[in-house]
């Protein structure tokens, strides 16, 4: 589909003229069929630009527009005035009610295979990126940001993993591998609750959270990190956001870059947290692995390892 004029052309034309800092006029737009989508809901599509600047010099990129909810572009709003490390963004309607478009490049790169080494080029920019974010918000909440601790159970996904876990018990095959762990896991989030709850009230780590940090939420901008999907952030303790990419050999680096920005945790307080909140990965993402297990065939085989791997983490964080 091509489409050199209309709304869209404007919103293309104005964002590539933001972003590279000079007049550049869209020759055609090309929307691109199907594309890359997320879990969110929000409807991103893709479109392929030719661009011709003043000179008359022709520019060729790929732009993305998600229709994104108000609580995400208020926030890409709010980090981006900041100079935080989300994506160079163009929000037509930044305070719409619903659900309303953002564009900004297509940011192919995702992480490279030396995001888990703590010296890495990957491992130093994700966690300045972070620890910027983190510090920049740190004890100031916009009015707008939803309370991590109003509804605990529900804003971090932490119901969804017992109701499967009853469900699946109901499986003899399920029950007799996996039952015995049922009391470890039932202590293990009360364990965790009870320090969420302990670090929320200390109020000195609250900060504005992502909470969904998984791989394909981190991409890259010129050689550095920028953090993408928004939709689900709260304001809660800081380490949250870590244990979905950072190892034990690499929350150093994101705690040594947190204290850089002006934040400085002593280390032995900050791994003794980090250890204990490291438990949400497991618990988090328990209920997914238990819904593959149960899809049966092929599938359940692939997912066993997951079922276990989040099963450690639950009852033994990093």
């Amino acid at each position: 589909m091509r489409v050199p004029s209309g709304e869209i052309a404007t919103h293309i034309a104005r964002h590539l003229s933001e972003l590279h800092g000079e007049s550049l006029s869209p020759v055609e737009i090309v929307k691109r069929a199907g594309g890359e989508q997320g879990y969110s809901g929000s409807a991103i599509r893709y479109y392929d630009v030719t661009s011709r600047d003043v000179r008359g010099a022709l520019r060729r990129e790929t732009v993305v527009s998600k229709d994104a909810v108000l609580l995400e572009r208020r926030i890409l709003e709010h980090l981006s005035a900041r100079g935080c490390a989300v994506p160079p963004l163009y929000m037509p309607d930044p305070i719409r009610e619903g659900r309303a478009p953002v564009y900004m490049p297509y940011l192919e790169a995702r992480l490279p295979d030396d995001s888990r080494h703590p010296w890495s080029p990957t491992t130093l920019t994700v966690a300045d990126g972070l620890a910027g974010i983190h510090a920049n918000n740190l004890g100031r909440r916009p009015s707008w940001l939803p309370l991590t601790a109003d509804g605990y159970l529900d804003r971090l996904w932490l119901r969804a993993w017992r109701e499967q876990w009853e469900a699946n018990l109901a499986d003899p095959t399920f029950r007799n591998e996996f039952g015995a762990c049922t009391a470890g896991l039932d202590a293990a989030m009360e364990q965790f609750m009870a320090a969420l709850e302990a670090l929320t009230a200390e109020e000195d780590a609250l900060t504005l959270l992502n909470v969904d940090l998984h791989p394909g939420h981190i991409r890259f901008w010129r050689g550095e990190a920028r953090f993408i999907d928004w939709e689900q952030a709260s304001y809660g303790p800081l380490y949250l956001d870590l244990p979905n990419h950072f190892t034990v050999e690499t929350a150093l680096i994101y705690r040594d870059a947190l204290a850089r920005h002006g934040a400085e945790i002593p280390v032995l307080s900050f791994m003794d947290r980090f250890h204990e909140m490291s438990r949400y990965m497991g618990l988090r993402y328990l209920g997914a692995a238990m819904e593959e297990w149960t899809a049966g065939g092929k599938r359940r085989a692939e997912a066993r390892w997951f079922l276990y791997y989040t099963i450690h983490l639950a009852l033994h964080g990093r």
